[in-house]
């Protein structure tokens, strides 16, 4: 445990690593963060590449954001670039636009009191700190790592780069006040020990078991985000591993967690991991199929000891008491419900009940394929089937038919003003 991070003052002092001691190269970095940088810079101001970025950028990984941190006030940022525009209500935020629809986001650095916890209530308006407050009032060591443009060394307020050397996830401060003061941070603690594959370390993996049933005391829509952000990197087998570990698939969802105890937790790794592969291959895969591959083992395990013929109403059944709790999107549900509906259908196209030209027309159907095409690939009856569907769908629809003759192209009219780029 690092006692020293509870008393900030009594750390004030960074360890800086120089560039020959590190390994970020400004190549890996996306060129219009450096220019955000560098125009900072010039200015006067102190500017750092922050947070994942930094951490990332250390293990060899390509960055999902390039985030910035600087001492400039948000309406300082704003004369600095024409193409700025400053966001929220209680934390200002400077969000540069580049061509692509690219945004780079800036942030003020914040004193510890501006937050309870990087996402958690806030407590005071633009309150704008220093550097070490700024990296002291964030959640996990690895995440408070900066990166400096000025003479490009890494600053280590919070002994990130311990941490990150050995593979452990710790939080900034005692993990009991950091956890009580937003409960999120339990599954923000499990989403980073997933995507890095780091373990937890000893004091915050006791925590979360002990207290984890106080995540309700968090904002549900922000439980909801954390469970799809933790699933959506190609990780969703390891993020539930995790999860269940911890005791927090029986907070979540209990249904779940009786069904592991009857038969196997097998039965959603293995679905996950396949979810995984797709996600490696054709990107983050969206939220209504992170839910569907989830609850997927649960409501084959229902409908086997069902005997209706109604499988929308024992998907609907199946599945509300979990959305409700949750708070999945009404949209979302729907897609869920008919999707899982569909593959006792789907998995039944060698009998006798139903013609398949009839499901072939539904407007869920490709939704329905793309869970079934996950779910079935199992074994190779699973691909023999997923194979036969195919071939019953046509040619791809994304194809263009042969021998139809061209559209003639519409002339354009003048086009929009380019984003002013930065010089």
């Amino acid at each position: 445990m690092h006692s020293n991070q509870d008393n900030p003052a009594a750390h004030p002092k960074p360890s800086i690593v120089s560039r020959s001691g590190h390994t970020i190269s400004r190549s890996n970095i996306d060129p219009d963060a450096l220019k955000v940088l560098y125009r900072l810079n010039r200015h006067g101001h102190i500017a750092y590449l922050v947070g994942g970025g930094v951490r990332d950028l250390l293990l060899g990984k390509k960055p999902k954001d390039f985030d910035i941190s600087t001492s400039a006030h948000p309406n300082e940022i704003k004369k600095i670039f024409g193409n700025c525009r400053l966001i929220g209500r209680r934390f200002r935020l400077a969000h540069i636009y580049f061509r692509g629809g690219k945004i780079i986001e800036v942030s003020t650095f914040r004193t510890i009191s501006v937050f309870n916890g990087e996402d958690g209530p806030v407590t005071s308006d633009n309150t704008f700190g220093t550097p070490w407050e700024d990296a002291f009032r964030r959640d996990f060591t690895v995440n408070a790592l900066f990166y400096n443009i000025s003479d490009f060394s890494v600053i280590d307020y919070v002994s990130g780069l311990q941490d990150l050397k050995h593979g452990l996830i710790r939080c900034i401060g005692e993990p009991e006040v950091r956890f009580r003061e937003d409960p999120i941070r339990m599954l923000r603690g499990v989403r980073f020990s997933a995507l890095l594959d780091f373990d937890l370390d000893a004091e915050s993996d006791r925590l979360i078991r002990e207290i984890k049933d106080e995540i309700w005391e968090g904002a549900t829509p922000r439980i909801l985000e954390e469970i799809i952000r933790m699933m959506a990197r190609g990780t969703a087998a390891r993020a539930f591993t995790r999860l269940n570990e911890l005791g927090l698939i029986a907070t979540l969802f209990p249904e779940i967690d009786q069904h592991i105890r009857m038969e196997s937790a097998d039965l959603y790794t293995d679905t996950l991991a396949r979810l995984d592969k797709r996600s490696h291959i054709q990107g983050p895969p969206e939220p209504w199929l992170i839910f569907a591959c989830l609850f997927y083992p649960y409501f084959d395990f229902i409908y086997r000891g069902s005997s209706g013929d109604d499988l929308v109403k024992l998907a609907r059944d199946t599945i509300s008491p979990v959305c409700q709790r949750i708070q999945v999107p009404r949209r979302m549900q729907d897609i869920i419900r008919q999707t899982l509906a569909a593959q006792v259908r789907l998995f039944g196209l060698r009998g006798s009940r139903f013609k398949p030209r009839t499901i072939l027309r539904k407007a869920y159907f490709q939704d329905a394929f793309t869970l079934f095409e996950i779910v079935a690939s199992s074994s190779n009856e699973g691909r023999e089937l997923i194979s036969e569907w195919s071939n019953l769908q046509g040619p791809s629809p994304t194809k263009k038919p042969a021998g139809r003759r061209p559209r003639r192209r519409k002339k354009r009219g003048p086009k929009p003003p380019a984003i002013a780029p930065i010089r």
